[in-house]
């Protein structure tokens, strides 16, 4: 699903987000119209950019046939690998100890609010550009895979 920002979306979603949450007795919504996400994330994507020089990270990503962007979201009631691996990340660069499940619930909401509180972020408990970009990833070394700490884009 591709969202694209016009003067009216913010509000059409934030309608269509209501009526499904009143419909189903839940939701989960893009965090921001505005933002114009590719999609849920429900993959991961290893990037080198902005990370220390023979090193790689991965985060989750939008995967739609042979094209992965980390420019995705996840909120409380999404699922999948994207979840996955957001839940390992908390787990071994934060210090939780969550089931990486696949199943975005209060507990990770509140371990991810918390983590994007800690980088001084939106602790909103939403998964988007922001905590892409500054929560830290898993670090890799390019060479043999070997895992070396934590690390953000930024």
């Amino acid at each position: 699903m591709i969202i694209r920002s016009t003067p009216q979306a913010p509000r059409i979603v934030a309608i269509g987000a209501l009526t499904a949450g009143l419909l189903s007795g839940a939701m989960a919504v893009a965090p921001s119209a505005a933002a114009a996400y590719a999609g849920q994330c429900n993959s991961n994507q290893v990037t080198s950019a902005g990370v220390t020089p023979g090193y790689s990270i991965t985060r989750p990503a939008y995967q739609s046939g042979t094209s992965r962007t980390a420019n995705c979201w996840m909120d409380y009631g999404s699922t999948g690998s994207g979840v996955t691996w957001l839940q390992f990340t908390l787990n071994s660069c934060y210090g939780f100890n969550l089931a990486t499940d696949g199943d975005f619930g209060p507990a990770t909401r509140d371990a991810l609010t918390t983590a994007q509180a800690r980088e001084n972020i939106s602790a909103d408990g939403q998964y988007g550009t922001q905590s892409s970009q500054y929560l830290k990833f898993p670090r890799y070394r390019n060479i043999n895979g070997e895992r070396s700490g934590c690390e953000s884009i930024n």
